[in-house]
């Protein structure tokens, strides 16, 4: 519940930052700057997670770039529960597969829930021409990024034998790789000083956010099954729908309401499934 609170409220930051990439950016490095001396005093995870920490990182290019793509051209109450919700779905597929973990009947019914939040959601202003296929089409990309990250990092928490330590790696290279990444990709090379200046307070909270919403996350996937994992903690759905009506003041409507209750209640379902 608490990393969903945090990764809502880093979320949000990012969605009302006047510049996305800027923002983004400048978190991340902070976060890497953070964590880059702390390697120096703990023990390496093993070298057989190293493969699935570098592809991990690099996935997480991608996530981000979609990311930043998504919330310019959607709302945040109608991309954040699509790309956050469609992940919990594919991987109760897709990690029996190639994880091994186990699903059950009840699995099913949370996942027949969750299908329906988010079929309504996308229909919640009305008939097709009404969508809005680019942010729809930004969130799926997003959510497909989410799979992937997940799954890996799930196989790499497990081999690494010490999960904290494959964590701390991550943040400390995260920044990094997505600064170089960007400016080769984009010829982008400033974080104007001035920006970072006046948004310093909301940077610094988002790296810490950012880390925290991950770090038990990584836990987790070596105590619990993935899908059950990525379930509960997509509780931060409501969170985010709940924030995007009340405080950014977007449109709201009695199928958005409801599509996002049950989007909050199929992952619960697919979590309780679990015990």
């Amino acid at each position: 519940m608490l990393t969903a609170v945090a990764h809502t409220t880093w979320n949000v930051l990012l969605k009302t930052s006047e510049n996305k990439v800027l923002f983004l950016r400048s978190f991340l490095l902070v976060a890497s700057l953070v964590f880059i001396p702390i390697l120096f005093f703990i023990s390496p995870p093993a070298p057989s997670s190293y493969k699935f920490l570098a592809v991990s990182l690099f996935i997480h290019i991608f996530y981000n770039i979609f990311l930043i793509k998504m919330y310019n051209h959607s709302e945040i109450s109608f991309s954040y529960p699509i790309a956050r919700g469609s992940p919990t779905l594919i991987l109760l597929v897709v990690s029996p597969l190639l994880l091994g973990d186990q699903i059950t009947f009840l699995n099913e019914i949370g996942a027949l829930v969750l299908i329906c939040g988010i079929f309504f959601l996308i229909f919640s202003e009305g008939n097709y021409k009404k969508i809005n296929f680019k942010g729809l089409g930004l969130s799926l990309m997003v959510a497909t990024t989410i799979v992937i990250y997940t799954l890996v990092d799930a196989k790499g928490a497990r081999l690494s034998q010490n999960v904290i330590a494959y964590g701390m790696y991550m943040f400390a290279l995260e920044g990094i790789t997505f600064n170089l990444a960007y400016i080769v990709l984009f010829k982008d090379k400033k974080i104007p000083m001035s920006f970072i200046l006046k948004e310093k307070y909301k940077i610094l909270l988002a790296s810490f956010l950012v880390t925290f919403a991950y770090l038990p996350i990584l836990y987790a996937f070596t105590k619990v099954n993935v899908p059950s994992v990525a379930a509960l903690r997509e509780i931060s759905i409501l969170f985010t729908s709940i924030y995007g009506v009340y405080f950014l003041k977007e449109k709201i409507g009695s199928i958005k309401v409801i599509s996002a209750v049950l989007v909050v209640i199929g992952c619960i379902i697919i979590r309780i499934a679990a015990n």
